[in-house]
């Protein structure tokens, strides 16, 4: 090879910087579309780090539970984070059904068993949702949505 050392152009005509002789493409983490660092219009890749429970890093056990990410925009980088947003507690879950049987039957008489009727909900389960709801109300842990209960 005639233009061999750092900063030559590789068989594909990009500059290939480890010079192992392979393209370097990198393709978006969301959406697969391939970017090709380097020839950027101004978008550059975002990185980012996720939770992912299923990342194991036996090299490095104190990144254990999250991964980077590559996006190729805004709209991506949202979407992957949405993708990845560890799941809300059960006992949120069980509070949000609680709050949509109170909303869906104002003025009724919600006691415990027909609260477990119209939620599917399980006793305990109503009685963890209740509490969790009674927390956020009272700001142990914050109003749900960050708002301040008026």
């Amino acid at each position: 090879m005639e233009n061999e050392g750092p900063g030559a152009d590789d068989e594909f005509g990009f500059d290939d910087e480890d010079d192992d002789g392979l393209p370097v493409l990198i393709d978006c983490d969301e959406c697969g579309k391939v970017m090709e660092p380097g020839l950027f219009d101004g978008d550059d890749p975002l990185l980012s780090v996720v939770p992912d429970p299923a990342a194991v890093y036996p090299e490095a056990p104190e990144r254990n539970g999250t991964r980077l990410v590559m996006v190729c925009s805004s709209a991506c980088f949202d979407a992957i984070h949405q993708r990845f947003r560890p799941p809300p507690p059960e006992e949120e879950r069980w509070a949000v059904a609680i709050a949509r049987a109170v909303w869906d039957h104002p003025g009724e008489d919600l006691t415990p068993q027909r609260m477990r009727e119209v939620t599917g909900l399980s006793a305990p389960q109503v009685s963890a949702g209740a509490e969790y709801l009674r927390k956020r109300l009272e700001g142990e842990e914050g109003p749900p949505g960050g708002e301040t209960p008026k």
